[in-house]
């Protein structure tokens, strides 16, 4: 008879324990390709390229470049030292440096979830577009918007209000649409739910996970910037790209704001979760 447990196992081992009994990643690279994860996203697919494009690209570095050696850097080594010394997540890892650091722990953790409750609802529209990528012809092609706003979010048009005679409203504006679409909660649904799989074992599931969550994207950006710079005017596209240096507005507070908010989304600190990848680590882990 099928043992589904024995199978399941064999899928999803339990992790590795530590001498204190808290589980352990299964390899160093597990761990690093963890880690990793934080920066390989949409924060980094998506908006780093348009941050960059909407503040004229190279002069937008000067402050990036900054930002990740005076706030990234420092911030990701203290909470990989917290989080592997104190072998606890944000919360509680900050907690054991102070009772009043505590806040800062909670701080990441709601950081973390005003992030993924429009990061998850971007999936499902991408997952969408993937489904039609397998038709012949792009359903998309001529007619870009109006395929974002009738298939992929299913926008209604509102019914306009109407004024009476005597200059009082006899219909107010209405929204028809503003019901859930089926298949965007579907896809949305199952993106919670591979996430569940991915973590219901501990760090022994996810530690075979990261492998393919974070090899196949990278593979993928190799495949999509060798296929970008092999277009006719390409090079034209980089140029504008990168635009030409503009001193002036680094005396001005938007690019400077921008740029500093991009390193977090880059990076992946301040989210607490490279706290909570150190703490898998053993004390001794250098």
């Amino acid at each position: 008879m099928f043992n589904f447990r024995r199978a399941l196992n064999a899928v999803a081992p339990s992790p590795k324990q530590s001498e204190d009994g808290r589980d352990q990643w299964p390899s160093r690279t597990s761990y690093v390709l963890a880690s990793m994860g934080g920066a390989i996203g949409f924060g980094n697919l998506l908006r780093f390229p348009s941050q960059v494009f909407n503040n004229n690209g190279i002069q937008w570095f000067i402050p990036y470049v900054m930002a990740i050696f005076l706030l990234a850097i420092p911030i990701l080594i203290l909470e990989i030292a917290t989080g592997q010394a104190y072998r606890a997540g944000s919360v509680a890892a900050y907690n054991s440096v102070d009772k009043r650091f505590k806040g800062i722990g909670l701080g990441c953790i709601c950081v973390g979830y005003m992030v993924v409750v429009y990061y998850v609802p971007m999936l499902g529209y991408v997952m969408v577009y993937f489904r039609h990528s397998f038709t012949n012809n792009f359903a998309w092609t001529g007619r870009i918007e109006e395929f974002w706003t009738r298939d992929v979010t299913e926008t209604v048009d509102p019914i306009p209000g109407r004024f009476d005679g005597n200059g009082g409203v006899s219909r107010y504006v209405s929204y028809p649409g503003t019901g859930l679409d089926g298949e965007l909660v579907g896809w949305n649904a199952f993106s919670w739910f591979i996430v569940w799989m991915c973590i219901c074992k501990g760090v022994g599931v996810t530690g075979r996970v990261v492998y393919i969550s974070i090899g196949l994207p990278i593979v993928i950006m190799i495949i999509l910037l060798g296929r970008g710079v092999s277009l006719p005017n390409a090079i034209d596209g980089i140029r504008l790209y990168w635009g030409e240096f503009n001193g002036s507005q680094l005396a001005g507070g938007a690019l400077w704001q921008a740029a500093t908010g991009q390193v977090f989304y880059s990076t992946g600190v301040g989210f607490g979760y490279f706290q909570a990848y150190a703490s898998y680590n053993s004390a001794s882990y250098c």
